[in-house]
């Protein structure tokens, strides 16, 4: 059986997770609280819906618990992110993985019951440096 995955936030980076995940065999529940993000991506995924994931009910609403993990990808608003993260552990969600910026951002979403941290723009600038290397080497 597929492991059932919650991104939260259809951006450019959520968006991308999404269909990455699908692609590789998880079955992907994909919300956003602005339906013109759900547009673009709704016949490419298992599951995607209009929804605040800030509110306990709607995440109860979809069953966010039964999911393996949920992935917070919201980038524009770290308060959203933030109440979000509480949101998903007080539903019962056991791991938690939320988006930041940087490690203040990260420290904060810890304390709040993130059980990773990814820093998206970090990440991909030592990952590219990596490769970068290699082909000037």
């Amino acid at each position: 059986m597929a492991k059932r995955i919650l991104v939260i936030g259809l951006g450019r980076f959520g968006t991308a997770l999404a269909l990455g995940l699908s692609e590789r065999g998880c079955d992907v529940l994909a919300v956003d609280k602005r339906m013109e993000m759900i547009e673009p991506v709704k016949d490419k995924l298992s599951f995607v819906v209009e929804l605040d994931a800030t509110e306990t009910d709607a995440l109860a609403a979809i069953d966010a618990k039964s999911c393996s993990a949920a992935v917070v990808a919201i980038g524009e608003s770290f308060e959203q992110t933030v109440l979000t993260v509480a949101a998903l552990k007080e539903c019962g969600v056991a791991r938690v993985i939320a988006r930041s910026r940087d490690k203040r951002q990260s420290r904060i979403l810890r304390a709040v019951g993130a059980s990773d941290v990814v820093e998206v723009e970090t990440e991909v600038g030592r990952r590219y440096a990596e490769d970068l290397a290699k082909w000037v080497s």
